[in-house]
């Protein structure tokens, strides 16, 4: 503990020194990356010995770098094909011999590295690309059906619409950033002409709005037996799910997939909504830890998803 509180100390006062003759730009650069190792030495400081998280504690020991996903990567995808199309002017990678388009700014390149890192670090789809895989949104007992309409609410590029597409009965995709608008037409041009998929443009929220719009009114003109609702809004899920709590008790077959790490108490609140609608829940497996939230605290590790269902 005396070693790790002498290293911060150490990794401060040579920052503070390298800054005096810096311009602004790397002044930005080393305080980033301060917060990052001063971070990195006060989680293993409040973890030091053996307890909770000490599988994490040791792999970021051993990493000496703050790391999201704190777990051992034990295999990797094969040959991804990543190329760029010039008719619609966009990049894209196959995925099931479909193209999956990105942003029209990114090169193939960076569609390639992002993919492989949703596969092979996020493990948002399965596979066991790492020892544990906080960020799945299925496991072997809770899975898209034949008959699911599939909510995929912030679905940015929507891989994982795309992996289920053909699957599922129809796919709703719920994206406000503009970026995304024209690669998703791109990779379900097909299906949104045939009217299996729809693109609503728009954020998912507690009320309809030139901006907004809530789930329970695009429900209102559909017909269907189950719903899986897949949720990764940025901090906003709880939010989105009370403003459900309407048709949640129901003799439909439902399921919900949230993302819990954004915020520090949302995977509790989220299992408190969905005990009161007496739905059983699981969380994925391992903890991620968060960087990203300029207010992550003790104690640090966070339950990436939560998987409800109301057990009809």
């Amino acid at each position: 503990m005396i070693y790790t509180l002498k290293k911060t100390l150490y990794r401060i006062a040579r920052r503070l020194y390298v800054l005096r003759k810096n311009p602004l730009k790397k002044w930005i650069s080393i305080l980033l990356k301060t917060r990052k190792h001063i971070l990195l030495d006060a989680i293993i400081l409040r973890y030091d010995g053996s307890g909770q998280f000490q599988e994490e504690i040791d792999f970021l020991k051993k990493q000496s770098d703050l790391i999201v996903f704190p777990y051992k990567q034990i295999k990797q995808i094969g040959d991804v094909v990543s190329e760029y199309d010039t008719v619609k002017n966009l990049p894209y990678v196959v995925h099931k011999e479909r193209r999956l388009y990105f942003a029209r700014s990114w090169s193939k390149e960076e569609a390639l590295w992002k993919y492989k890192d949703f596969i092979e670090n996020e493990n948002i789809l399965g596979g066991g690309y790492r020892t544990k895989s906080p960020h799945q949104y299925q496991s072997e007992s809770f899975r898209v059906k034949d008959s699911d309409i599939l909510l995929d609410v912030g679905c940015a590029e929507a891989l994982f619409a795309l992996d289920v597409v053909d699957k599922v009965k129809k796919v709703i995709l719920f994206e406000s950033d503009t970026i995304w608008f024209e690669p998703l037409k791109a990779t379900f041009e097909k299906e949104i002409k045939e009217g299996k998929v729809i693109l609503i443009e728009k954020n998912a929220g507690n009320e309809n709005t030139p901006q907004s719009v809530t789930i329970t009114s695009v429900l209102q003109n559909e017909e269907y037996e189950s719903l899986f609702v897949k949720m990764d809004i940025e901090g906003a899920e709880p939010e989105v799910v009370r403003s459900c709590e309407r048709w949640m008790e129901t003799n439909k077959d439902i399921r919900f997939s949230c993302c819990t790490y954004h915020r520090q108490n949302h995977a509790e609140i989220l299992q408190s909504i969905f005990e009161k609608h007496h739905y059983s829940f699981e969380f994925s497996d391992g903890y991620m830890l968060f960087v990203l939230d300029k207010l992550i605290s003790y104690p640090y590790f966070r339950k990436g998803i939560i998987r409800a269902r109301n057990n009809k």
